[in-house]
């Protein structure tokens, strides 16, 4: 649905591979913006730090630090 909507997400998203990301276009502006902000090494790097969350919250957090 909409998870690549959030630009958080949308970072993790790119970093476990996904290469197309689906959204309102009222969303990709602000998801744009924060995909320019990392690397990919970076966006691998937060990718793997949310897979280390137990639940989704703490995924959520590991995955925007």
């Amino acid at each position: 649905g909409e998870a690549a909507a959030d630009p958080n997400l949308a970072i993790i998203l790119v970093g476990l591979g996904v290469t197309t990301l689906s959204m309102t276009p009222a969303a990709l502006a602000e998801v744009r913006a924060a995909l320019l902000t990392v690397t990919l090494d970076e966006a691998k790097a937060r990718a793997g730090r949310a897979l280390n969350g137990r639940t989704a919250v703490e995924a959520r957090k590991h995955g925007s630090e």
